[in-house]
């Protein structure tokens, strides 16, 4: 019964559940766990798209958003990516372009936002003479190029971000609120569908917190429809998110070849993660991910069974696990492994057990290769921010090549979570394969190209 970690209660439940005997307290708490995990996987189908600038935001509207469709736009700034929606959508198309008030707008690539373009009909004359006067290098754009957007947009503006949901999915309040609709005058639809949703907060916020985003996230999705209906996607600007999609595998894209694990990767503060479910998931990823000379850490190791093998696979081992008994019981079981009680959460902690377990006092380097994590709390489905917490403390404490996590929140993050290059390259392998001569001519090529 180690599996069941030595806890009575768990024992005594299996062995309820084993006679056929149903309590109603049982059968509550079954139906708790099954309305829970419906509502925290409602919104999986729609996958997220990490981009990390402009340029990509609208390679992947070019990919996702078609003709008629509707769109609704969080950070919109009026600029490029606001007109590029309103352009792929066309006069049929409703876009939905929400941000927070602002007295001017600085950020960014646009030189040229125009307002007025979507939000009344732009006097031409006007906003020529406005760049003249502002000396801007775009002023002799040729007035023709000024293009209007009030057939199709509606924008959407926050006194605060916490306002999001009163406006975008509550009733329309916009004659007596501070936070106001604009347009022609015309009272603003709501929609309740979206074809793709498009997320660039960081101006709005101050900086790329990215879990932040993710909660975000989350909430807007379980806004919307979860059948058929759901968005197709939802394309978020954040770098540090970005960083994570290309990091973030799924063990069955690794297990099926379809993701290859960097041969030559090294230790970084942002290391591979690998997130699995269940101890036969997590043993399988050893053959991908560990090396001869690899120092291993496993916080969580529980009774040692996986220390072992990892002790056996690399140069070492260590295991450590919040529970005294348990790690007495570790020792006894393979004495030749090195165990300590630990928070999986105190690092400098996990640091010193290098040095006061292996008395290397002459090994300079610090942390380790490779770290697995099997945490009590954060192998359910619940829990993304903690296991996204303890991840990034892991890294930037002990900076090793890969994280190996059991937790199934972070493995359904993995399904979730898409890295842009990667869509980018699979829809011009399909355009291509579908007309040669039309090589990369539907999306834009600047989507790789770094911004200045």
């Amino acid at each position: 019964m180690n599996e069941l970690k030595g806890e009575p209660n768990a024992r005594e439940w299996v062995a309820t559940r084993q006679r056929g005997s149903t309590t109603p307290h049982h059968t509550f708490i079954l139906f708790a766990l099954v309305v829970l995990l419906r509502m925290l996987f409602a919104g999986s189908s729609t996958p997220i798209i990490c981009c990390t600038s402009a340029n990509e935001v609208k390679s992947a509207i070019a990919i996702y958003c078609r003709e008629n469709h509707t769109v609704l736009e969080l950070g919109a700034e009026l600029g490029d990516v606001s007109a590029h929606i309103c352009r792929t959508i066309g006069p049929n198309g409703k876009a939905v372009l929400v941000d927070k008030k602002r007295k001017e707008v600085t950020t960014g690539r646009c030189k040229l936002r125009h307002r007025e373009a979507f939000v009344k009909q732009v006097d031409i004359e006007s906003v020529t003479q406005t760049k003249e006067e502002s000396d801007d290098e775009s002023s002799n754009k040729p007035k023709e190029d000024v293009e209007c957007f009030i057939d199709r947009a509606t924008v959407i503006e926050l006194d605060e971000l916490s306002e999001w949901k009163d406006k975008i999915f509550g009733p329309d309040t916009s004659s007596s609120s501070s936070s106001s609709s604009i347009g022609t005058g015309i009272t603003p639809s709501r929609p309740t569908q979206y074809n793709v949703i498009v997320m660039s907060i960081g101006a709005i916020i101050g900086h790329d917190l990215y879990m932040t985003m993710l909660s975000l996230a989350d909430e807007i999705l379980n806004c919307l429809p979860k059948d058929e209906h759901a968005p197709l996607a939802m394309i978020v600007k954040s770098k540090k998110l970005y960083s994570l999609s290309r990091r973030l595998i799924h063990p069955h894209h690794l297990f099926d070849g379809t993701v290859q694990f960097p041969a030559n990767v090294q230790r970084s503060a942002e290391p591979y993660i690998i997130a699995g479910v269940k101890v036969g998931e997590y043993r399988k990823t050893i053959p991908f991910t560990v090396r001869k000379e690899d120092a291993i850490l496993e916080v969580g190791c529980h009774f040692g069974r996986t220390t072992k093998i990892l002790h056996d696979a690399g140069k070492y081992c260590i295991g450590v696990d919040i529970g005294p008994k348990i790690i007495k019981n570790a020792k006894k079981q393979y004495p030749e492994i090195p165990f300590a009680v630990g928070d999986a959460w105190k690092t400098m902690q996990l640091l010193k057990f290098k040095k006061t377990l292996l008395m290397q006092d002459n090994d300079e380097t610090m942390g380790y290769d490779l770290v697995y994590a099997d945490i009590g709390g954060l192998s359910g489905a619940d829990g993304h921010l903690e296991s996204l917490s303890l991840l990034d403390s892991l890294g930037y404490a002990l900076e090793p090549r890969c994280i190996v996590i059991k937790s199934t929140c972070m493995r359904g993050l993995a399904s979730k979570l898409k890295f842009f290059p990667d869509i980018y390259t699979k829809h011009q392998a399909v355009i291509e394969r579908e007309d040669p001569s039309a090589k990369r001519a539907k999306i834009d090529r600047t989507v790789v190209a770094d911004e200045n």
